[in-house]
Parts: C-alpha cells; sequence; structure tokens
C-alpha cells in the first residue's frame, strides 16, 4: 500500500512538473521573437541624493554598474533608481519597460548637451498618461544613435526594471501572441470556474463556492499584476494601483484557507489546525483593512517595507499551515492529501522565487517568470485542485459506503440476533404444544373413552372433537417450527408442508423445486413463512381451489426466486394491506429482496426475488 502510495506522489508530481514545463514553453514560444527583440545593456545608480540627469549621469560615469542581461532587480528598495541606456537601432523602434508597477518613470532624451524630459507616467497617475495603450510602458526609438536617461520610482517596495527592444514591425504581432496567451488563460479559468458553479448549484457542497472564490480572487491578482486592472477597471484609481496586488493576494489567501479547512473533513481531528486558520485569515482581514484604509501613495519608506514585509510573513505562515494540514490529513486522507499537495507544490516554486525577488534575487530568468510564471503556476493549481474535488467525492462515496456496509451488517447480525431469538421461543412453544397441550388432550381423550363407555354416542363425538384438536395443535406447532428444517433444508421441509395442506385443508397445491444448495438459516426460515403466510391468506380469504408454488436459483444473476400462484377471486390493489402481507414485505426486505404483486378476479400471483450476493453459503 505504502509502495502504491509513493507511486501516486511521483506520478502526481511528474504530471504537475510537465503541465508547468510544456505550459510555460508554449507561453514563451507565443511571447518571444529571438529576431526581432533584444535586451539592450544599461547602466543604473541609485538616487540617494535627488541627482537632476545631469548629476545621474555623472555619478553612472564615476560609478558604472553594468547590467548586461536586461532585466535589473533592485528587492525592496528605499531610493528612486536612474537608467542610462545608450541605443542605435536601425529602423524605428519601441523600448518596452515590462513591468507595470512603476509608480513614477520619467524619461529623458538628450539635445544638444542638454536632457529633456519627455515622458512621465507611473501608476500615480492615470493610466490616459500612458504613450502607449498597455499595461507595460513603451517609447518610441528613432533609428539614430542616443542616450535615454530614465527615472524610476518605487520607493518602499519591490522594484525590477526589465528592459526589452522591438522593432516596430514586430510590435503587433508580439502584442498579438501575448493576448492569445491571454486569452487561453481566461478561457481556461471560465472554464474551471464554471464546471464548479455547476458542481455547487447540483450538489449544494460550499467548498466549490470556496473555490470559485479563491480562483476568482486569484486571478483578479493576476490581472493586477499584468496591468490590465489598472488599463480596463481602476484607470483613474491611481491610489488603489499600488494596493491591488497585495489586497487580491490577502483575500484569495483567506478563501485558500477556509478551502483546505473544507477539503479535509475528518470530524474532532482538525480542531486546532482549524482554531490556526482562522486566526491567520483574521490577520489577512485587518491587514486588508488597514492596506484599503491608509495613504499608501504618501506613506514613509520605512512603513511601506514594514507593511508588506509583515504581510509576506503572514502570506509565508498561511502556506506552512496549509502544509501542515496535509501532513496531519494524510494518514486517513492519502489520496486527498497528495492532490492537495500537487496542487499547492505546482504554485509553490513560482511564490518562494516572487517572494525571494523581492529581496534582490535577478536574472534573465526571472523576466518571464515575473510575467507568466504566476498565470501558469495557477493554471496547473487551479487544475489539480478541480480534479481534487471530483476525486473528493469518490473517496467519500467509499467511505460512506463502507459506513453503511458496516451498517447494514450491524443491522443484519441484531436482526438476526433477533430472529433466532424468536426461532427459538417458537421452536420451544412448538414442543410445549406438541409435548404438553398435545399429550393433555391425548390424556383427555382416554379419560372421556373410559367415562362414557355407557354413552357410545357421546363417546364418538368427543374422540372425534379431540382428534381434529390435536390434528389442528400438530399443525400449528409444525408451522410454528418444523424441527426438521435445519437439518433437511428448505425444500423437503417444504414438499411435507405441501403434503400436509393436500391431505387436509381441501385445496390442490402443485409444489416445484430447482434447489441444489443450501442457504442460511435466516433464509431459509424466513422463505418457509412466506410461503406459510401465504398459503393461510389464500386458504382464508382467495376461496381458491388450485395453488402452484415454484422455487429456484438463478446462479449467473446470484438469485433466488419464489412464485405462488392460486386461482381465487383476488383482491383490491389499492386497498390498504393487511398485516400478513406486511409482514412478508418486512421478511423480503430483510433479506435484500423484491416483492411483485399481481392481481385479478382469476387470481393472484406473488414473486419474490432475494438477492444472494452476501448469503454465506
Amino acid at each position: 500500500m505504502a509502495l502504491r502510495s509513493n507511486t501516486n506522489i511521483i506520478i502526481l508530481i511528474t504530471g504537475a512538473v510537465l503541465l508547468f514545463v510544456f505550459t510555460m514553453l508554449g507561453a514563451f514560444r507565443l511571447t518571444h521573437f529571438s529576431n526581432d527583440l533584444s535586451t539592450p545593456e544599461f547602466f543604473i545608480t541609485a538616487d540617494s541624493a535627488d541627482y537632476s540627469p545631469e548629476k545621474a549621469l555623472t555619478q553612472i560615469q564615476k560609478y558604472p554598474e553594468k547590467i548586461t542581461d536586461g532585466f535589473f532587480n533592485a528587492g525592496f528598495t528605499q531610493y528612486r533608481w536612474w537608467v542610462l541606456i545608450t541605443v542605435s537601432p536601425k529602423e524605428k523602434s519601441w523600448l518596452q519597460i515590462a513591468n507595470p508597477h512603476i509608480n513614477d518613470i520619467r524619461i529623458y532624451e538628450e539635445d544638444e548637451g542638454k536632457w529633456r524630459q519627455n515622458y512621465v507616467s507611473g501608476d500615480y497617475y492615470p493610466y490616459e498618461k500612458r504613450v502607449f495603450d498597455d499595461p507595460d510602458f513603451w517609447y518610441p526609438i528613432s533609428p539614430k544613435q542616443q542616450r535615454i536617461l530614465m527615472l524610476v520610482d518605487k520607493k518602499g517596495e519591490s522594484l525590477n526594471i526589465p528592459l526589452r527592444m522591438i522593432r516596430e514591425s514586430a510590435l503587433a504581432p508580439y502584442l498579438a501572441n501575448r493576448n492569445f496567451f491571454h486569452g487561453i488563460f481566461f478561457g481556461w479559468i471560465i472554464l474551471l470556474l464554471m464546471l464548479n458553479a455547476f458542481l455547487w448549484i447540483s450538489l449544494k457542497d460550499h467548498i466549490h463556492l470556496f473555490y470559485i472564490l479563491y480562483v476568482s480572487f486569484s486571478v483578479c491578482w493576476i490581472i493586477a499584476q499584468w496591468g490590465i486592472g489598472f488599463r480596463f477597471f481602476w484607470p483613474e484609481w491611481t491610489d488603489f494601483t499600488a494596493k491591488a496586488r497585495p489586497f487580491f493576494s490577502n483575500v484569495s489567501y483567506i478563501f485558500l484557507l477556509e478551502l483546505t479547512a473544507r477539503f479535509f473533513t475528518i470530524p474532532n481531528t482538525q480542531a486546532l489546525f482549524t482554531r490556526a486558520i482562522r486566526i491567520v485569515q483574521t490577520l489577512l482581514v485587518i491587514s486588508s483593512i488597514g492596506l484599503l484604509l491608509i495613504d499608501y501613495a504618501s506613506s514613509s519608506t520605512l512603513l511601506r517595507y514594514v507593511f508588506l514585509t509583515s504581510m509576506n510573513i503572514i502570506w509565508i505562515v498561511a502556506a506552512i499551515l496549509i502544509i501542515l494540514f496535509i501532513a496531519k490529513s494524510y494518514k486517513k486522507q492519502r489520496t486527498l492529501s497528495q492532490f492537495f499537495l500537487a496542487a499547492i507544490g505546482f504554485f509553490a516554486a513560482y511564490v518562494i522565487l516572487l517572494l525571494l525577488s523581492q529581496y534582490n534575487l535577478g536574472g534573465q530568468w526571472m523576466f518571464f517568470a515575473n510575467v507568466y510564471g504566476a498565470p501558469v503556476g495557477f493554471l496547473g493549481e487551479s487544475t489539480i485542485l478541480s480534479f481534487g474535488l471530483s476525486q473528493r467525492y469518490n473517496v467519500y462515496k467509499k467511505e460512506k459506503e463502507l459506513i453503511t456496509q458496516a451498517l447494514e451488517k450491524e443491522k443484519r447480525e441484531v436482526a438476526d440476533k433477533m430472529i433466532q431469538t424468536q426461532e427459538e421461543e417458537r421452536n420451544r412453544l412448538a414442543r410445549e404444544l406438541h409435548d404438553g397441550l398435545g399429550g393433555l388432550l391425548g390424556g383427555i381423550r382416554i379419560g372421556a373413552h373410559h367415562r362414557l363407555k355407557s354413552d357410545p354416542e357421546t363417546q364418538n363425538w368427543i374422540g372425534e372433537q379431540i382428534d381434529l384438536a390435536v390434528t389442528d395443535l400438530r399443525n400449528i406447532a409444525h408451522d410454528l417450527m418444523p424441527v426438521q428444517l435445519q437439518e433437511q433444508g428448505l425444500d423437503k421441509i417444504l414438499e411435507k408442508t405441501v403434503s400436509r395442506w393436500n391431505g387436509g385443508e381441501g385445496i390442490k397445491i402443485r409444489y416445484s423445486s430447482q434447489l441444489i444448495n443450501r442457504y442460511p438459516l435466516r433464509t431459509e426460515a424466513a422463505l418457509y413463512r412466506i410461503v406459510l403466510e401465504l398459503l393461510h391468506n389464500i386458504k382464508k380469504h382467495a376461496e381458491a381451489t388450485e395453488v402452484t408454488i415454484e422455487i429456484w436459483e438463478d446462479e449467473k444473476m446470484k438469485k433466488l426466486t419464489l412464485l405462488v400462484e392460486d386461482n381465487g377471486k383476488g383482491f383490491d390493489m389499492g386497498k390498504e394491506e393487511g398485516i400478513g402481507c406486511k409482514s412478508i414485505r418486512q421478511r423480503v426486505q430483510y433479506m435484500n429482496g423484491k416483492v411483485n404483486l399481481d392481481s385479478s378476479h382469476l387470481g393472484s400471483t406473488v414473486i419474490i426475488d432475494v438477492s444472494l450476493e452476501n448469503e454465506n453459503r
């Protein structure tokens, strides 16, 4: 079992990694043009003293810090940064600053020895300030050699500056392919949301609602990360632009924690972890409200640093808590734990890299991961979680079936004991009737014979009456419990019962049997009592002259069938059933069988099918 479990984990992890890699490669091929894109070299310096463009240029020339891969990551920074780029494109091109979350960006061009400001934009300005209608910052470059200075402000936050040069002729296809990737992402997400909305409506399980909320707010975070939110949803709300990503991240974590708590539902085993989840959720709610209330743009660098670092710590604690929750549930719900672990692990690698990047982890590989790592990782996570929710029902269905089987077994055992007690009591009563009252009637008959010698007519009459009483008593005793049933089996006892009825009840009974096997005493006793109940009902109510009894076993279908048919006057099937019919139905239900009744003025037919699936012979 352990080997199989480990194999499942390896398969899940391998599948998740392959899905991540192939999706990333697909996104890379869609958005990267090796012949039309280039990463310019540039120099950077911290604006530690509010430099002018001339002073910044002097500082860069004096202490040059060269970036050769087109990607600079300052991590959390307390300064603005100056960037010097020397370009000489052969045709008209565009400079892409592929970070839509710079608060203030100013671009200067050199004009006859002086620096002229040509571009001002950023999250602190309405979206319409951007020269090009795109979340990233784009600046047109004419085909000549020139120097460009940029002043980039993101004090108190994480800063990365990814620069690319792209020829104008390749710009439209580049943006089209990028938008195509966005379409694939949103289409995939909409499909998952529709599926879980359908499951929520049909199954009435609120876990799908929390899945929908988690996915929705995570998508809001990705929309904010891409800058699409600022472009389409809050282009004038500049204060919220800097808050959007941490706010949506907070809210998505709240619902992810709730999803985790509901995904594993082992009663009374998760109390400590559930309380911990509620505490972290409370901290996330408080920090979200605080984030919305503070004047983020005018707050100090230290306050921003402390606030964002605190939220990062809460996110890490939440992630650790989720992992501990999975570990706690692993022994009892291994399959579900594997799905959840694979889903979280799929996204965890990107989250860790993103958090580390805020503390000055850089490199060209971070350029693509920053833009497309989040959506690709989230697609994998949300898809695996969706499959996990489906698997969750299979697991709980199996657990429910096991519990139901255990309850049915317990009920059957209780019913068996009750029936055994009833049969023993019937057996005892039958013996007392046969040996006690039967013997007493025999003694009365002998005594009356001797005392009424002088009155032969009365003697004969009393003798006849006592003989009838003894016969009835013996029949009652035999019906209560044929003592040979356990030894001889149902077939032999039914033959004797039919023979006895044919000898004195005024009804012709035809009996046919194809029974070969023996069955548990509870089944044979129940069928015997059903036959007797039907015969007594026919004798009392049907006014029948002929009865057919057939019993056979279908080994392929694992089914035992009893048929009892008479030529009586029938009965009204619309009327309430009597005690006898209810007793028959209860016995059939106990044997997990089915009863079919059909009645008309030509007679009645009763067919009883008993499943032999759970019968131990």
